[in-house]
Formats: C-alpha cells, structure tokens, sequence
C-alpha cells in the first residue's frame, strides 16, 4: 500500500505472526504433527484440513460437525491471502444454514466504532459511508475487497458485527514506549492484562528475535502491545457473549492467525474471562518450505484444532510504493503523514512527519487510494509530484518512484 499503514515495530511483527505463524528452523526435535505438513503437495485442493490432536485429515462436512458445539469459533489467517477470506464466508454461510444465529468479531474494526457497524448491519449506510465512518483505509489499510464479501453478507442478513480493536493509537503509544508511557486517563483505559504468560513471552521472544534485532526494552514494549490487543479483543468477546444479546449466538472471530496459534492470543484470554466451549481453526497458505514455516519447538501441543492450508494468492504485478504512514483528521481534507519508513522514496524526497498531503498529479487526495491510483498510473521509476501543506505553507514535493529491480 502506498500508506504502509502498520510498519511501526509492533505491527510489522505481529503481521510477522500471522503470515509466517512460526519462524524457522532452529532448536529440538519439531513436535510430531509438523510431519504431517508434508503430505500437502500441489496441486492444493480446496479441503486440506487437519484435525488435530488426531493428526487426521478431514472434509469441510466434517469439520462442520466438528464446529457445531462451539459457541466461538476462532478462524485465523493471513490477512492479504484471499482463499481464507473465502472459507471465513463458507463458514459463516453454513451457520447461516444451520440456524446458528452468528455473529462475526473482527480485529479489522474497533469497539469504538460500534454505532456505525450496527447502521451498517441494519442497512443504514452505503458502502461509501460506511467505510468513511470507521476510516478503514487508516485504521486498517488492507484491500476492502478482500473483507466485502463477509461484510456484504452481514448486511444482506443483518447480521451482527462486533468491532474487537481497541484504538490504533492506543496500541501504536505501548508499542513505542510501553504501559509505563501512557497517561493515567489512558490507562484507565486498559483492559485487565496479564503480562505473565512465559510460553507466550517466548515464543514472541522467538519471532522479535529471528525478525527484528531490537534491545530488550523494545521486545517488552512489542509484547505489551501484542498482549493489549489481545486482551482488548478477548473482553470485547467475553461482553458480548455475557451480555443477552449475545444468548444463544454462534461468535465467529475474523482475526490474524497471530492472535489465535496455540490459544496465546484471544483464545486463553478470553478462557480468563468466561467458560465457553470454542475451536481454533488456522489458516495457512501453502508453499514449498511449509515445514520450515513450523519450525519453532518450544510447545509441543498442536497449533489448533484445525489446520487448514489454502492455496496462495495468484502471483500478481509488485505496485509502486512511496513509503509513509498516513492518518486523517475528524473534519479536514487531506491526510497526514504519521511516520516515513527509513530509505523509502518519501524519505529521500524529504516527505516529513506533520506533512499534510493535499493533491497528488494536481488532484484532490480525499482517500488513500487516490494516491494507489496515482502511483499506479505512473509506474515505475517515475517522478510524482505532491502538494502538501508545511507549517502553514503549501509547497510543492516531488517523489521519485525506484525502478521495478529495487
């Protein structure tokens, strides 16, 4: 995305967590059920589910009836691979089927932002208002196209969505300077956190290690903020479910598969919370060094009770970038530049944190993707030129996109 909208340490590693769920080869023996990765081989099909502890391959059917006492089901994946968001719609449509009165959680939208997601399940905003009202191209940033067809249905059967984020900026402050670094105002606004899990702390310890050489302090503020999202997502769930609305309601949770493997994340922090039977379905894309993907063995219990593996995305052309976190303003046109990623085009062109971009190739930039549109019509290695707004002063930018080799 041309707003690489989570670069900031503790999201580029959490984003770590859900594509590569492991990290790579290092340490004793792997745990027995890494072995049964191997016998996924191309051509994938489209039911290439494991259940575990039995370590037997299961049908879609199967695992329906596998699914029919819980009452949350954790669906966990890899936020830009588009099969998985296709078997989060078949799931939520079999529930449909079974009169099973479900309810979709996503970590893509936050708590806050409740009353707009209600209007929208009710039929009450058009997409455009909708994805205006919960600012998804700044709190979220993933392609929409990937998460419409899940939003569509909840709108054409008025379902209910339940936004489980707790605000960006919120998170962003504990990732940069820890708990210890907020406001008393803001952490009130904490939910309860238990910061005491070591089978957790080390298997983060294991991915900030083998991603990121960072200092200690760094790797504490990364685990507390990957601890707050999850906290803040496992009580939204438990709320609901303890609420009467949520009576009788089968919870399926849209989340990254960080959150989800060996039940670290939201599962056993929501277990905290509330006794309610549940199952964990991860999805993984399919590549030809699976197993090295698996490869961290410092637990030797099953990533869930459901293993599936999806085919990968169809291979598609690499879009030009310039580099920047971007954010809006409540009432103001433009966007402002929240962070510039080190040697990206923007940084080299001297895009600053506070920027205000205001037009792109002499046109009005309302929403990220005028800018993708603009980068995208340019191409690569070619000059774009921006307006944008410094200290009170309109200047003139221009950004050099690099070659398609870099």
């Amino acid at each position: 995305m041309t707003a690489i909208m989570k670069p900031i340490l503790w999201i580029t590693l959490s984003l770590v967590l859900c594509s590569y769920l492991i990290g790579c080869a290092s340490g004793p023996p792997r745990p027995s059920w890494i072995s049964k990765i191997e016998a996924f081989m191309e051509p994938i099909g489209p039911e290439e589910i494991l259940k575990f502890p039995e370590e037997e391959k299961i049908s879609f059917d199967q695992l329906l009836i596998e699914l029919g006492q819980a009452e949350v089901i954790f669906a966990g994946e890899t936020h830009d691979q588009v099969e998985q968001h296709q078997i989060q719609v078949r799931i939520l449509h079999e529930l449909l089927k079974r009169d099973r009165s479900p309810v979709v959680a996503m970590e893509m939208l936050q708590k806050d932002q409740q009353a707009s997601l209600d209007r929208w399940s009710q039929g009450l905003l058009t997409e455009e208002e909708f994805l205006k009202e919960v600012q998804w191209e700044t709190t979220w940033g993933f392609d929409y196209s990937l998460y419409k067809p899940i939003l569509d249905s909840v709108r054409e059967n008025r379902l209910k969505v339940l936004g489980l984020n707790t605000q960006r900026e919120l998170v962003r402050k504990v990732g940069q300077n820890g708990i210890e670094g907020l406001s008393p105002e803001e952490r009130r606004k904490l939910p309860e956190m238990d910061l005491a899990d070591r089978q957790y702390r080390s298997y983060l310890t294991f991915i900030f290690n083998e991603h990121q050489e960072g200092l200690a302090k760094e790797f504490d503020y990364f685990y507390q903020a990957q601890c707050l999202w999850d906290e803040t997502m496992a009580e939204a769930l438990a709320e609901f479910i303890k609420s009467p609305e949520g009576i009788g309601k089968a919870i399926l949770v849209v989340a990254g598969s960080g959150h989800i493997v060996f039940d670290f994340g939201i599962p056993n922090r929501l277990k905290r919370r509330v006794s309610v039977p549940y199952k964990t379905i991860v999805l993984k894309e399919w590549n030809k060094k699976m197993n090295s993907d698996f490869a961290f063995s410092g637990i030797s219990k099953p990533i869930a009770d459901f293993l599936w593996i999806t085919k990968p995305n169809p291979p598609e052309p690499k879009k030009p970038r310039i580099g920047v976190v971007l954010k809006t303003k409540e009432g103001e046109k433009g966007l402002w530049v929240d962070q510039v990623i080190p040697g990206s085009p923007a940084e080299k062109a001297g895009l600053q944190v506070g920027d205000r971009l205001l037009s792109v190739e002499g046109k009005e930039i309302t929403k990220v993707k005028d800018i993708h549109d603009a980068l995208a019509e340019k191409g690569w290695g070619r000059d774009v030129n921006f307006s944008i707004l410094r200290d009170g002063s309109k200047k003139e930018i221009t950004i050099t996109l690099p070659p398609l080799e870099e």
